[in-house]
């Protein structure tokens, strides 16, 4: 997996997890009992340095039925992805704890990751309100085996950010991509797309490690959203004339 293309304003240290001083921040991610990592829940927390800052931020992962959205969710949050599909019922919140360096400072991010199944936003009225209700970014999934869903992402972008006052970074996922098989939507399209909407593509690869070299391969992902959330906020502070 890998981001589609890089900045070279970068103000994350993109490759920090793997220096020295990443490695070991990291070691307090990592479920003893397992190869993988820790998934937290609502009362739990990395145990690193009380000095490190925490900043939390709500995403809410948009998408047609079966593209790849809970398996997405799983993937950053380093949990095992499901063997089969099953729409997701009622909202599903996941809670991944993500380390950055930001210049010459480590910042811990808690991204609460929110998903919902189609048929439940369309039945219930309640859950998509719930859902955008103070988001800090909508992440759009598509999948590159599904033409249909890249397609739709414009309309779905314009739909969902339309007249939100919280004004959500915007970020996109591809799911299921492949450099060896064919297809349906081109590297080519999303990098066009890229561009066009100024917004990131990010590619997700189908297979998914339960070793632990599978926090590098998320690591660009969760990188690149660290930091688009992060300039969302110094954007905010700027346009209110704030300095910190």
């Amino acid at each position: 997996m890998s981001r589609a293309s890089s900045s070279n304003r970068s103000i994350v240290m993109m490759d920090w997890q793997s220096t020295a001083e990443g490695e070991t921040v990291l070691q307090h991610f990592y479920n003893p009992q397992t190869t993988g990592r820790k998934l937290f829940g609502i009362l739990e927390r990395p145990s690193i340095l009380t000095q490190v800052e925490e900043v939390c931020y709500k995403l809410f992962f948009v998408g047609k039925s079966g593209i790849g959205k809970t398996a997405t969710v799983a993937r950053l949050a380093g949990t095992a992805t499901p063997s089969s599909y099953i729409e997701t019922v009622g909202i599903r919140k996941t809670n991944v704890y993500w380390p950055v360096k930001i210049w010459d400072k480590v910042i811990l991010f808690k991204l609460q990751c929110w998903d919902a199944g189609d048929n439940t936003i369309r039945k219930y009225s309640h859950i998509l309100p719930s859902c955008k209700e103070k988001v800090d970014a909508l992440v759009f999934v598509f999948s590159y085996s599904d033409s249909n869903s890249f397609s739709e992402l414009p309309q779905l972008i314009n739909k969902m950010t339309k007249d939100e006052p919280s004004q959500p970074a915007s970020i996109v996922i591809g799911t299921r991509f492949s450099s060896t098989n064919k297809l349906e939507v081109d590297v080519a399209e999303t990098k066009e797309f890229e561009q066009k909407w100024r917004v990131p593509v990010l590619r997700l690869g189908k297979s998914a490690s339960s070793e632990r070299n599978e926090v590098h391969k998320v690591a660009p992902l969760l990188n690149t959203i660290c930091e688009r959330l992060w300039m969302r906020d110094q954007e905010y502070l700027l346009r209110h004339g704030f300095t910190t």
